[in-house]
């Protein structure tokens, strides 16, 4: 090979070698294994409310209590109503709230339903004398007759923040017993009540069931809702031995 020819031949390898590492600098970086997300930090869990009042049993306040229930009406407004006459007792634990115990009975025939016209007026023929008479009496509706009380007892207690508490329970309306579960707030307590001068405590609850549940299928659900919402406030007095 002539000198032009070799000399030709090393510019043209120059220039290939300048140009391969042109390339490469120019390249993307090779990929690498992504990086593993890191891990969301679990919350505490929250640390329950010391409360101060001794264990014991703890019986309603029946002046300063209410038990108070929705139904939809029309698919329009929430009609509410309300019992007059339970009791409720509640045999409670503050150092291990999971073992307290609820029990309640209302009385059917006591209910309230605040509807201010004429109701016979209003129903020709009906046989009731008014539409508390009617809710508390109608086979349609609670059948007080032949089932005067509603009852819940608890089965289970779940604390679920440092308030509350999810109470698992039976009810027991028209003869019929089916699992509820209501959603408990501690609101709060006393070491003397200023009248009763003995430890007290106080709850709200609420919770949502079927009635059809329970065989109260009348009207439902074109004219009254099938979801019946529970709202319970309540005071609670220690018992004490007489």
């Amino acid at each position: 090979m002539s000198f032009e020819g070799l000399s030709a031949m090393k510019k043209l390898f120059a220039g290939a070698s300048l140009a391969l590492i042109l390339l490469a600098a120019c390249a993307p970086a090779p990929a690498t294994e992504a990086a593993a997300p890191a891990a969301e930090p679990v919350a505490a869990a929250p640390a329950p409310v010391a409360i101060t009042v001794p264990a014991g049993e703890y019986v309603s306040d029946p002046n300063h209590a209410s038990v108070g229930f929705e139904v939809q009406h029309l698919g329009l407004s929430f009609y509410s109503l309300k019992f007059k006459t339970f009791d409720a007792t509640v045999a409670f634990d503050p150092a291990n709230i999971a073992a307290s115990k609820v029990t309640a009975t209302i009385k059917a025939t006591d209910i309230l339903a605040g509807y201010p016209s004429d109701y016979v007026a209003n129903h020709p023929g009906t046989k009731f004398t008014s539409w508390e008479d009617d809710l508390a009496n109608s086979t349609n509706f609670l059948d007080a007759g032949q089932y005067p009380t509603i009852t819940f007892v608890s089965t289970s207690v779940e604390p679920s923040g440092e308030r509350s508490a999810k109470v698992t329970g039976d009810l027991t309306l028209k003869g019929v017993t089916k699992p509820v579960t209501l959603d408990v707030t501690f609101a709060g307590e006393t070491a003397s009540h200023p009248f009763s001068k003995v430890p007290a405590i106080g709850f709200s609850a609420t919770g949502t069931f079927k009635r059809s549940d329970f065989g109260l299928t009348y009207l439902a659900p074109a004219i009254v809702g099938d979801d019946v919402k529970v709202q319970i406030e309540a005071d609670f007095i220690q018992k004490v031995a007489s």
